[in-house]
Formats: structure tokens, sequence, C-alpha cells
């Protein structure tokens, strides 16, 4: 009996020891992941922020753009006693706001809030992840760790900004700035075996848009970026994960690149079925103004024809006629719509101004004398040999140097003096004359915009060629000519260029072959010039001045008395060529 009772004994105390050992595994298995504890302290000049949970601490590190925030998530970890905002104000840090986020798994946020901007370096260890701040304030730090204790004051919203356009600085070193085609806020990230869906739905916060993730996206991803907009981090997500995305409003859907593509070929079939499905139309469009040749070229080259669809154009009937699916026709009634409009006209007038003037001046004298002394062996006078004789003695003169005067054109003064033995003549001449003109060439036309004009008028001078072949008789344009490709722009300005000649020939100038030489005037150029507005494309000016003397070798180098021995003339003569231009639209 004895026997038995101990042997129900020991097997009483088995089952109940086990019963205690179920319960322990239980409670430990039944144990929550949370943070158990949140540490500030000071090291070595840095703050350090020590986390501490009851199981690894997978998390996330970002930065808003708000220069003053540290966010971090801890992922699969509940907040446990730690769920109300913690004012720290010591070592940099002011305080540390916490935050449940609900969903597949519960993520806590930790808010940390900084007396100064700082950069944040994580060391993870078993059951803690402690931050160290490298430039925080910590001239008001002390010495002692301060007891956390929670409080119930309102949460700080986290500050959310565009990019900032000046370059930040990381660690005292520039950060490399990023193309504008980045333009969402600036957020710095740090992933370690991070969930992608937990990586999507922080850009979600931060971008203000809906991501939507196809239940095929799966897998971990870890990472380091620091200060880049949040579009640049998704795509760099993206590729390294083989994902596409599309943007419906300020709705993301993120899915495999191989399942979008799937899906396009799909959605092409579906639309190919409906269109080969589809009543079949044929329409004739008339063309008012537009080239049928080109309206057909434009159809066929913006591809909006079905892969039944067919166009063609009849030159006869100046219309363009197009087979296709019904539904197709309105797109069609718009593109013919816009390319069938009036050609703008553009009339440009020229003008063509040549000024020319001239001035003469001219200086001359005439003298001659005749002395018989009583010794009329000697005769002191003029010989008969340079021509001209005096106007009142009839003796011959000693220089002759007349200025070109006669009937309109100067004038002369004359002296004479007469004895029984002396005779003197003396004739000072002078002439001055000055003359301009005058010609205007005025060449108008009109053409067609983009469309090149020309306009001629003038003379064509023959002249003869000796060759193998035999004579032969060519000829020379010697003519006013006008050509000019005019070009509305959008704001109303007109873009020409512009070719303007003015060749003529010059009778005077034969080289003794009888044939004129041609003087070329011409201009070619582009200008851009408001409707109605003149423009000065082209000046020639052109100042010829020339002095000729005629005198006595020797004599007429003497001063004063020189001038009896000498004349003088003077040649000036001035040409100026302008060109204007002024294009006026007369219809658009």
């Amino acid at each position: 009996m004895m026997k038995l009772n101990w042997k129900l004994f020991c097997i009483l105390n088995g089952v109940a020891l086990f019963l205690v050992l179920c319960c322990m595994a239980w409670h430990v298995s039944a144990e929550v992941p949370e943070i158990t504890g949140i540490d500030v302290r000071e090291v070595n000049g840095s703050t350090e922020i020590q986390i501490e949970g009851n199981s690894p601490l997978n998390y996330t590190i970002y930065k808003p753009s708000d220069p003053y925030t540290i966010v971090v998530e801890l992922h699969d970890v509940s907040a446990g006693k730690f769920k109300e905002k913690l004012i720290i104000d010591k070592a940099g840090v002011m305080e540390i706001i916490p935050t449940e986020v609900e969903g597949a798994a519960k993520t806590t946020r930790l808010e940390i809030v900084l007396t100064v901007p700082a950069d944040v370096k994580p060391l993870q260890k078993v059951k803690a992840l402690i931050l160290t701040f490298l430039n925080p304030d910590a001239a008001v730090a002390e010495a002692q760790t301060p007891s956390l204790t929670p409080t119930t004051k309102e949460p700080r919203l986290l500050a959310k900004t565009g990019a900032e356009k000046t370059t930040e600085t990381l660690n005292g070193t520039p950060s490399i700035s990023v193309k504008d085609k980045y333009a969402g806020e600036k957020i710095s990230l740090d992933f370690q075996d991070a969930e992608l869906s937990h990586i999507f739905r922080l850009l979600a916060e931060v971008s203000g848009y809906n991501i939507v993730v196809s239940p095929e996206v799966k897998g971990k991803f870890s990472m380091k970026l620091l200060n880049v907009p949040w579009e640049q981090a998704l795509n760099i997500i993206l590729k390294n994960h083989a994902l596409s995305k599309t943007v419906d409003g300020n709705i993301i859907r993120i899915v495999p690149t191989a399942l979008l593509s799937r899906e396009a070929e799909e959605i092409s079939k579906v639309k190919e079925a409906e269109i080969k499905a589809g009543e079949i139309e044929t329409r004739i469009y008339p063309i008012n103004y537009a080239d049928v040749d080109k309206v057909k070229g434009a159809i066929e080259s913006a591809k909006v024809l079905t892969s039944i669809g067919n166009v063609s154009a009849d030159k006869r009937t100046s219309t363009v006629i197009i087979k296709d699916v019904k539904g197709t026709h309105k797109e069609y009634e718009d593109i013919i719509l816009s390319l069938d409009i009036p050609t703008p006209q553009v009339s440009i007038e020229a003008k063509i101004i040549e000024v020319t003037t001239s001035f003469t001046k001219e200086f001359g004298i005439q003298w001659g004398m005749s002395w018989k002394p009583p010794d009329e062996r000697i005769t002191i006078g003029g010989p008969s040999t340079p021509g001209g004789t005096g106007f009142s003695t009839g003796s011959p003169l000693m220089v002759n140097l007349p200025a070109a005067v006669g009937s309109g054109s100067g004038g002369a003064i004359g002296i004479g003096y007469i004895t029984g033995t002396f005779k003197l003549d003396l004739q000072l001449s002078a002439m001055e004359s000055s003359g301009k003109g005058n010609i205007i060439s005025n060449p108008k036309i009109t053409t067609m915009d983009n469309e090149k004009a020309t306009i001629k008028q003038g003379k064509k001078i023959p002249y003869q060629t000796v060759s193998s072949e035999g004579t032969k008789v060519e000829f020379v344009d010697a003519q006013l000519e006008l050509t000019v490709t005019p070009h509305i722009t959008p704001d109303g300005t007109i873009v020409m260029d512009v070719e303007v000649k003015k060749n003529e020939a010059d009778f005077a100038q034969t080289a003794g072959t009888g044939v004129p030489t041609i003087d070329t005037k011409e201009a070619k150029t582009r200008v851009l010039i408001k409707d109605g507005d003149t423009v000065v494309i082209g000046g020639i000016l052109k100042t010829t001045t020339s002095k000729s003397t005629a005198g006595v070798p020797i004599l007429s180098k003497i001063p004063v008395l020189g001038w009896l021995f000498k004349k003088e003339k003077g040649v000036e003569d001035t040409s100026e060529l302008l060109i204007f231009i002024t294009p006026r639209v007369v219809f658009k």
C-alpha cells in the first residue's frame, strides 16, 4: 500500500511539473514584441539614443524635410509603455514622439525632435538599436541619464515642404545636387532587411500619393540614401526589384514589370478585337485650303489609323477618303479641321534709295606781258607757242592756267595795262559746282507663308563670245530684283529670307568693247521683324575725294608769288545706298 501511494505521488508530481513547464513555455511564446526602454546619454561629445526591446528590432530611418526631425520606424514592434510624448530637453534632443501605426503588422514610429540639425548613424545590437547623432547641441547636456516618463502634451506634427533648391550639406560636405526632373520632397532613408510593403507605405506618407501594391510584390530591401527626392528613391527600388509603376491621378500602382507587360498585351488584344468587331464606315472629307497629299501624309504619319483602316487622296476633287471603324472618324475630323486652314499671306515692300552728291571747286590764273625798252634790240614778253593771247593787248600769255569757266559755269576777272613800251594782261578765273541726285526703287510682292517669291525689272545686255562653236550672242542681266521667303511665327512676328539686287549697266565704261560694265548692288540676309515695322537690311556709303594742282615748275612753289604760276582743282563725290524692308500680313 505504501509502495502504491508513493508511486501515485511521484506520478502526480511529474504531471504538475509538466504543467508548470508548459505554462512557462506558453508565457514565453505569447510574449508580444515591444519597446522596453529608451535611454538618452552623452558619449564623447555626441549624443546616443538607445532603444531596447524584448526581441530583435527591425528598423527604418528617414529624414523628412524638417531638418530638426529624425523618424525611426520599428517594424512588428509595439510601443509598450512608451505611448505618449517624451520630453527630453537634453544633449540636443528636445522630445521623442511615439506613434503606433496599425496595419498588417504593428509598427511603432518614433519622431525624434532635435535642437539643431543633425545626422544619425545607427548601430543594431541583439535586442537594441543605438542612434548616434554626429553633431548635436551638446552644450546643455548633463552627465547623468534622465528618467524618461511619458507625458500627455499635444503631439508635434511633421513638417512637409517641397524639395529644396539650394545644395544641402552632410557632415560639412556639399551633397550632390539632384536633377530638376525630381521635384519631390527630399528624404533620407536607412533600410536593413525591410519589407517592401513597409517601404512603399513610408513613401506614400511622405509623397502624399496613395500607393497600391500588387500582391505579387514581395521581398526585402536594404539601402541607405541621404537627402534624395522621394521619386528618385522610389525609382531605385523599382529598378532593383524589376517593378514598374502606373500613375492615375493621386494613385500610384506598383506591379512587377512582367505582369504589367502581360496586362498591356491583354488590353491591346481586347482593343484589337473591338476594332475588328466594330462597324466599318467610309467617309469623304473635302479639303478647302491644304494640299490633299500633305493631309493624307499627315494622317498616315500620325499613326491614328487602326489595323484595318485606310486613307487615300483624290487631287481632282480635292478630297481625302478614309475607311475605318465608325468610332474613329471623330479623331480624323479633328485632325483635318486643324490642317485644312487658309495659309497666311504676307506683302513685302522694299525701298532702295540711292543718294549721290558731287562738289567741284577750281581756281586758275592767266597772265602775260610785253616790254620793249628804248633799245629795241631787247623784247621781254610771252612766247607765241603756248597758245592764247591777252584779252586786251593781244600779246601771247606767259602763264595760261585758267579754271574751267564758260557759259553758265564760273567766272573770271581781267586786268589790262598798255603803254607805249609796256603791256600787261592778268585774268583770274574760278569755278564751283555741286549736285545732288536721289533714285528710289520700290519693288513690292505678296506671297504665302513659307513660299518663295521673286519680282524682277531691268534689261538684258547683249555681248558676243567667240569659241570653237563660233560666235555667239549672250546676255547678262542688269535689273532690279527682290526675292523673299517669309514665315509668320506664332507670336505674330515675321522671319524673312531676303535677297535684293540692283544691277545697272554703265555705258560710260565699255573698255573699248562696246559692252558696258555692270554696277552691282546686292544684299542677302535673314531678318526677324514685327508685322508692319520697317527695318534697314543694308547700307553702303561711298565717298571719293580728289585734289589736283597744275603749275610752272619751281615758280609755283614760291610762297604767295607761287599763286601766279599755278591752278588748283578739288572734287568730292559721295554716293549712299540704303535698303528698307516692310512686311505686312494681309491675310490670316
